[in-house]
């Protein structure tokens, strides 16, 4: 949005983003304090960048979490001439880590984005059927994209560090929380045989009881790599050769993470939900039911089997879909038009010319 004229303010929590971080590709990065305890960090971090975009005057104040809109309300009151945007990315309060108070006050969230949004948008098909099923209001549909992968520069000293192959290793990415049902993979892996590794890029979101029961599920089984959080280059290089990415959660928003994968050509294995089953489209070759781990064990042996010549056809077909269906580009296209059809009907709308806008979320 940054490129395409808008002024981008992001609020990060201080703890998230590095202190030599004021800018990232044309947005303006502030870094906000919250305190790191479950069920509250997110809400205090929300308000205050409520409060701080608030103070900039903005066109656009932008929502991009059910939680994060408990606070919609403020700029409707505080600055009338706003519009207020929101994205649901996913129905955060069925998230298991969260107690039954929290997934409560989240749920409201959920009411408030509903209430006072002029405009609101949703990443996957499912999560429209969603609001209107439930509240009778039609949401846009601007789903996540992702850039294709540049050409490979780089060396492979991490998968020489981590004891990995080129296409010898499964990959899984993401938190580490209960609805990704990682003891389902590990569980698959110990059926056996599989001859490839699986390894777990990630670690723990307030959930490190979870994350302590998948390490004693893996024991000492070296077939099972937890290699922490991996960023940048060392990401790019985990995706670029892996053998395919598998994934067992039971939530989903539209997961960028599958889309990613895809977007280096990988195999996919996913779970039948239907946030997968979008992302797929007709690559849904590899899916399973949620906690079959059977099924899931004969999907690995079969990718496990195949040859490079239908790894690459394969490869090929996932890239091409990814162009098609899921560029941020389009994405932003979808998102800038809607921006300047709010600003257009508001009560100023020689303002569409250059917008400015805060993120909350």
């Amino acid at each position: 949005m940054a490129a395409r004229g808008y002024r981008v303010v992001v609020y990060g929590r201080s703890h998230y983003v590095p202190t030599d971080v004021s800018e990232y590709k044309g947005m303006i990065v502030k870094r906000l304090p919250t305190i790191e305890v479950k069920g509250f960090e997110s809400a205090i971090h929300s308000l205050l960048a409520v409060f701080c975009c608030l103070m900039g005057d903005p066109q656009i104040v932008h929502f991009y979490t059910q939680g994060a809109c408990l606070f919609s309300w403020i700029p409707r009151i505080l600055r009338p001439k706003a519009r207020v945007f929101f994205t649901c990315v996913g129905l955060d309060w069925q998230r298991k880590k969260w107690a039954p108070w929290q997934a409560a006050i989240i749920r409201l969230g959920e009411v408030c984005s509903v209430l006072f949004p002029h405009c609101a948008t949703a990443v996957s098909r499912e999560l429209q059927t969603y609001y209107q099923q439930h509240y009778g209001i039609s949401l846009h549909h601007v789903p996540n994209g992702v850039n294709l992968p540049a050409p490979d520069s780089s060396s492979c000293r991490l998968l020489q560090e981590l004891g990995l192959k080129r296409r010898d290793y499964f990959l899984w990415v993401g938190r580490i929380v209960p609805e990704k049902r990682l003891e389902d993979l590990i569980e698959a892996f110990k059926t056996g045989p599989i001859p490839q590794k699986l390894v777990i890029v990630g670690g723990s979101a307030h959930t490190q009881s979870y994350f302590t029961k998948l390490r004693k599920s893996a024991g000492n089984a070296s077939g099972v790599v937890f290699a922490g959080f991996r960023y940048g280059s060392e990401l790019d290089q985990l995706f670029r050769n892996a053998r395919g990415f598998v994934t067992a959660s039971e939530l989903e928003g539209l997961p960028l993470t599958l889309l990613e994968a895809m977007s280096y050509g990988l195999v996919c294995i996913a779970s039948d939900i239907a946030p997968h089953r979008e992302a797929l489209g007709g690559l849904g070759e590899f899916v399973f039911p949620v906690g079959g781990v059977n099924r899931l064990n004969q999907h690995l042996l079969h990718v496990g089997k195949l040859g490079d010549e239908a790894l690459d056809a394969r490869h090929f077909r996932a890239v091409e879909w990814v162009r098609a269906y899921f560029s941020w580009d389009e994405a932003a296209d979808r998102l800038d038009s809607l921006y300047r059809q709010s600003l257009a009907s508001g009560a100023d709308a020689g303002a569409a010319n250059l917008p400015g806008m805060g993120s909350a979320g």
